[in-house]
């Protein structure tokens, strides 16, 4: 709650400048931050419980970025546009002597550039800004920083933004990753252009990549988990989103809505040894694993059963798993590990059942 005597106390930096964003915080029995934010991106911190407010400016790079204004950077109506002030950030504390940004946008990271008097190449699939194709082109220019904000895997049929034949263009563009739909072949697609980003980094250049999640009808993709690193993973930022779709809708269930985005930044610490960390999805059917122990490997078995099972049914199924290969008193096993585990099992007569969850 905010009382008349916190206004008093805060009205001065309400008059500062246009507010964005405002929040308390019950940090301690003695202690409420609040945080006020300004239209140009400046914010302040201070202690609401102190006798007298002096509020202090918040600067520097964060694990996690929060920024509710944009700055007048880029343009707001381009779908996929992020904040420039979290760019902004970013350049300050890395201080590149130059920007490159293979998929543009708007060219917000241009505009931020452009303010702090950092050098920039600024290019696109989009021919407004030279129709350069990552999939297929080299990289114009070596660097030492690359900012890359690919776009999302959007499912077939969700209303994520689609550029080539949206944003700008007649048709979708062949090399245009916004427009695959298949997780798989969105993968290789972001692999294939990460590896063509890095090689043109300089020693000791960065690659700061934004990303995010996305969901559609139960299915869910995640970008940094799916996709390879080439390079040394020098950090990983957590950017939270506002003004999301999903704002603004109710869901029922257990849906929770994705409203932050990942900011991964890869440093090239070798002109000609590239560390890799590669993915594999590898399906593993504990029917045919002996590292399974067999409490667990007796509770699957029954639960595909609907939770209950014959004896003489476990004992068929069982006797031809690997585990059971080299051990010759399978029943004696199976009735030792149903016996000791009573909080998972209950014996009724010839049947074994699954106690209820809860």
């Amino acid at each position: 709650m905010i009382s008349t005597n916190d206004l008093t106390k805060l009205q001065p930096y309400l008059n500062a400048g246009k507010v964005v964003n405002m929040e308390i915080k019950e940090q301690r029995k003695n202690r409420r931050e609040v945080m006020i934010e300004y239209k140009d991106g400046s914010k302040l911190v201070g202690d609401l419980n102190k006798k007298y407010l002096n509020m202090i400016e918040v600067k520097g790079l964060t694990t996690i970025s929060k920024s509710f204004a944009r700055g007048n950077y880029g343009k707001s109506i381009y779908r996929g546009n992020f904040s420039g002030l979290f760019l902004k950030n970013l350049l300050e504390h890395y201080q590149p002597k130059e920007v490159l940004d293979p998929m543009c946008g708007s060219d917000t990271s241009g505009d931020v550039a452009k303010d702090l008097g950092i050098t920039n190449y600024s290019y696109d699939l989009n021919p407004k800004y030279g129709g350069f194709d990552a999939l297929k082109d080299e990289v114009p220019k070596s660097t030492d920083f690359i900012i890359w904000h690919p776009p999302y895997m959007a499912f077939e049929g969700s209303n994520m933004p689609r550029y080539s034949g949206v944003e700008w263009g007649n048709k979708p563009h062949p090399s245009d990753g916004s427009h695959i739909s298949d997780p798989n072949m969105f993968t290789k697609w972001l692999n294939k252009i990460q590896a063509s980003f890095y090689t043109a980094l300089r020693k000791g250049g960065r690659m700061a990549i934004l990303m995010g999640d996305s969901r559609y009808r139960g299915q869910f993709y995640s970008m940094f988990k799916a996709m390879n690193i080439y390079g040394t993973l020098d950090q990983v930022i957590i950017k939270e989103q506002f003004n999301c779709v999903s704002d603004t809708i109710k869901y029922a269930g257990k849906f929770v809505p994705i409203q932050h985005e990942y900011c991964v930044i890869i440093r090239k610490t070798d002109n000609f040894v590239i560390p890799c960390h590669i993915v594999k999805n590898i399906p593993i059917d504990i029917r045919k694993s002996t590292k399974i122990t067999w409490k667990a490997l007796i509770t699957d078995t029954i639960d595909s059963l609907g939770g209950k099972a014959t004896r003489e049914k476990l004992y068929e199924l069982l006797s031809n798993h690997p585990k059971a290969k080299d051990n010759n008193h399978l029943k004696a096993k199976i009735r030792q590990v149903v016996n000791t585990s009573k909080q998972d099992f209950v014996s009724e007569g010839n049947m074994v059942v699954l106690k209820s969850l809860g």
